[in-house]
C-alpha cells in the first residue's frame, strides 16, 4: 500500500466515522425537539419528528402521524394540565445505515389543576423507536411507548422561593424560550 492510499483510507475511515457521529447527534436532536414540543404544545416542532408515514402506539392512542399530532394536540389543550416537563435521560442508538433503533428513557412531569387542587403526575418510562433516514432527515418511522412507573401527588404546599416575580413556563409561545430561539426555523435550516 503506497502512502497515498494509507491517507485515503484514514480519510474515508475519519469521513465515516464523522458521519455516524453526526447521524448520532441529529437524532437526539429529533428527540429533544419532540420533547419540547410536546411540553410547550407546538405542532410545528412536534411534526417533522414523525415521518408522514410513521405509526405510533403510545398505549392511550395509537395510529399514523395525524392521529398523533390530534392525540398530543387535544392533550395540550387540556385546561387541567397547566405545566409539562419532558426529561430526557439515556438515549442508546443502535445505528445501522440509515436506519437506526433508538431506546429513549423520559421522565414527564406535568402540574394539573383540578377542582380546585393542584397536583405534580410524574410519569416514566422509554421511547423505543425506529428511526429512518429519508431524503437526508432523520426521523420516527415507528414508536412504541413503555411506561416503567407514574404516579399523582396533591401539592401541599408550594416552593416558597418562586413567586409571581419569577418567569413561569406556558405551554404556547408566551413562553420566555420563545424570546430566546425560533427553534422551529433552527430546525428547519439544519435539514
Amino acid at each position: 500500500m503506497t502512502q497515498a492510499n494509507g491517507i485515503q483510507t484514514q480519510l474515508d475511515a475519519l469521513a465515516a466515522e464523522v458521519t455516524r457521529l453526526r447521524d448520532m447527534d441529529e437524532i437526539r436532536q429529533v428527540m429533544y425537539a419532540y420533547a419540547r414540543g410536546v411540553d410547550r404544545a407546538d405542532q410545528a416542532l412536534i411534526a417533522p419528528t414523525f415521518h408522514d408515514d410513521a405509526y405510533d402506539d403510545h398505549g392511550n392512542f395509537k395510529g399514523d402521524k395525524a392521529t398523533t399530532l390530534a392525540a398530543l394536540n387535544a392533550s395540550s389543550k387540556n385546561p387541567a394540565t397547566t405545566a409539562s416537563f419532558h426529561h430526557l435521560g439515556n438515549i442508546l442508538i443502535d445505528l445501522q445505515g440509515d436506519h437506526a433503533k433508538v431506546e429513549t428513557y423520559f421522565m414527564a412531569v406535568q402540574r394539573k389543576e383540578e377542582e380546585g387542587k393542584t397536583y405534580t403526575r410524574t410519569r416514566a418510562g422509554r421511547y423505543l423507536d425506529r428511526f429512518e433516514k429519508r431524503a437526508g432527515v432523520w426521523a420516527v418511522s415507528h414508536r412504541v411507548v413503555v411506561d416503567d412507573w407514574s404516579r399523582l401527588d396533591e401539592v401541599v404546599q408550594m416552593a416558597r422561593e418562586v413567586g409571581a416575580e419569577n418567569y413561569h413556563a406556558t405551554r404556547t409561545p408566551a413562553d420566555p424560550s420563545y424570546r430566546l430561539h425560533d427553534f422551529v426555523s433552527r430546525r428547519k435550516q439544519s435539514e
